[in-house]
């Protein structure tokens, strides 16, 4: 659902209506909103409100598709009187809300599921967001027009590829991350996003404004390869689709964890709610069902094995997991706006 000035009206109206109801009403009804993907991958989510509502009665979730940044904007907008509760944010947006003081730190204490989380992944919540799964970024491609896809980053600067390849606008985590990974690729430092767009421009790409327009761009033929998300090239690929997907190495397999955060100024009662909501988030359920068809999440507890159908698209081998790895944010998560910026100049046409 798209927050408009109606939608925004109206949820006002609601909770004026609820605060002159008597105070019981009140204590059994209660609604968080928050920002998730938009898409099918909200089910994981969809079925922990569920469970939610489920151990309190009258509390449900809705969940509401948009970009972390534009939820940011609209939160420092709305003057201490917050639109949404929480979201799933990634360790850029992360650093975002931090610089503007919108988000809570959670209490990791009242999330037992926490310590059940492989160590490697909560350093990405920045102490204050619960890792709840992740994301890779690799090359999805064509399998009727490339047969031997690349296998390392450099890979893509071979000559062969140039003209035929898609990228990511930098306001997406996805095309700001894989700019990082190119100076990582090429022994640059991760923030030179100058060299990165350079290298980019050898190869005459063909941009899209978002990672579901990237993925289209492949499935209609437009592209025949380009960095994505795996979940994107998972949901492209199950609905029959010739596409396969490459996890890339140096850096790599690269891995974007999600995290649940809260939001500042919410109603009272509302952070036991997101935490018992995390909670449940980090059960082997709610892990399992994130982690198979068509999303294939990957998961971060540990013990829950990675499925067979899973496996071409999330590490899954001791070895993969033990090279899988992730980029420096911070270093470069505030350039963001200045890079979409040089990019659109360079990569208007």
């Amino acid at each position: 659902m798209k927050l408009t000035r109606r939608t925004v009206l109206s949820g006002v109206a609601a909770t004026t209506a609820a605060l002159s109801a008597p105070s019981i009403l009140r204590a059994q009804s209660r609604e968080l909103v928050m920002v998730g993907y938009g898409n099918a991958s909200d089910a994981p989510l969809i079925a922990a409100g569920e469970e939610l509502g489920r151990r309190n009665p009258g509390v449900s979730l809705r969940v509401i598709g948009g970009l972390s940044a534009e939820a940011l904007a609209q939160i420092k907008a709305a003057r201490g009187n917050s639109p949404y509760d929480l979201a799933v944010m990634g360790s850029p947006a992360i650093v975002n809300a931090l610089a503007e003081d919108v988000i809570v730190p959670l209490d990791f204490s009242k999330i037992p599921n926490s310590g059940n989380v492989d160590p490697r992944f909560m350093p990405y919540g920045y102490d204050v967001g619960q890792p709840i799964w992740f994301e890779g970024i690799g090359i999805a491609y064509d399998t009727t027009k490339i047969s031997t896809p690349p296998s390392r980053w450099e890979d893509l600067w071979s000559g062969e590829f140039n003209g035929r390849i898609g990228m990511c606008r930098p306001q997406s985590n996805l095309g700001l991350g894989v700019l990082a990974a190119t100076c990582e690729a090429f022994g640059m430092p991760q923030n030179d996003m100058q060299f990165a767009l350079s290298k980019w421009e050898e190869l005459s790409p063909l941009v899209g404004r978002s990672p579901p327009l990237l993925q289209q761009m492949i499935e209609r033929g437009e592209v025949d390869l380009a960095p994505l998300w795996h979940v994107n090239t998972a949901l492209a690929a199950s609905s029959g689709l010739p596409i396969g997907y490459a996890k890339i190495a140096g850096p790599g397999p690269l891995m974007l964890p999600t995290n649940i955060v809260q939001f500042v100024n919410t109603a009272e009662g509302t952070a036991d709610l997101v935490h018992e909501f995390a909670n449940i988030l980090l059960t082997p359920e709610i892990q399992k069902m994130a982690g198979s068809a068509p999303i294939y999440f990957g998961t971060v507890v540990e013990g829950i094995e990675v499925s067979a159908d899973a496996a071409p698209y999330v590490p899954s081998t001791p070895e993969e997991l033990n090279s899988t790895t992730s980029l420096d944010w911070r270093s470069f998560a505030p350039l963001r706006g200045e890079t979409v910026e040089t990019f659109d100049r360079m990569f208007a046409a």
